[in-house]
């Protein structure tokens, strides 16, 4: 946003109308950066949990097979 639309926007509307403008918008932005940092986050530890299931499919696996032979 240049300063001339700031200007423009008090001009118009008046300097409280303009601030809550410019504040939503940089509330918006803050709140999607941090959406979209915890969606990566989510998505790590997804896969995370993934990868330690497969390892505890793996030992059952084993623990079973040498059951059997037992």
């Amino acid at each position: 946003m240049q300063v001339a639309d700031i200007i423009s926007l008090v001009a118009n509307v008046g300097f409280p109308v303009t601030l809550c403008f410019i504040l939503i918008k940089y509330v918006l932005q803050n709140v999607n950066d941090k959406l979209n940092n915890m969606n990566n986050v989510l998505q790590v530890l997804s896969q995370e949990i993934k990868s330690l299931d497969e390892k505890v499919h793996e030992v059952k696996a084993v623990e079973q097979a040498d059951s059997k032979k037992g």
